[in-house]
């Protein structure tokens, strides 16, 4: 939304919280796939410098899904974690980026 439309990057993040907060998941799965969007929101605030194409918003999404599940069970409560979760995604991509090119 921010690079498309213009809108300030907190209010990006706010409305994709929001928007993905009305998509129906079922009860079995908690509200993890709510949290799981709202880190990537977190992560789409980075720089435009950093991510160039939407292959790289997939991967960055792949490495803060596996990230996120594999710390599930470390943290509990979701404070602070989807930020640290969103931070070391990008972090890691952006690393193995400079490391392969």
């Amino acid at each position: 939304m921010h690079t498309t439309f213009n809108v300030p990057l907190v209010i990006s993040a706010a409305l994709t919280g929001l928007i993905g907060s009305f998509i129906p998941f079922p009860k079995n799965v908690k509200n993890h796939p709510y949290a799981a969007i709202y880190a990537g929101s977190f992560a789409g605030m980075c720089s435009t410098n950093l991510i160039t194409s939407y292959w790289e918003i997939v991967i960055i999404s792949l490495i803060g899904a596996s990230l996120y599940v594999l710390t599930m069970n470390l943290f509990t409560g979701f404070g602070g974690k989807l930020g640290g979760v969103a931070f070391a995604s990008v972090a890691i991509f952006v690393l193995a980026k400079g490391i392969v090119l």
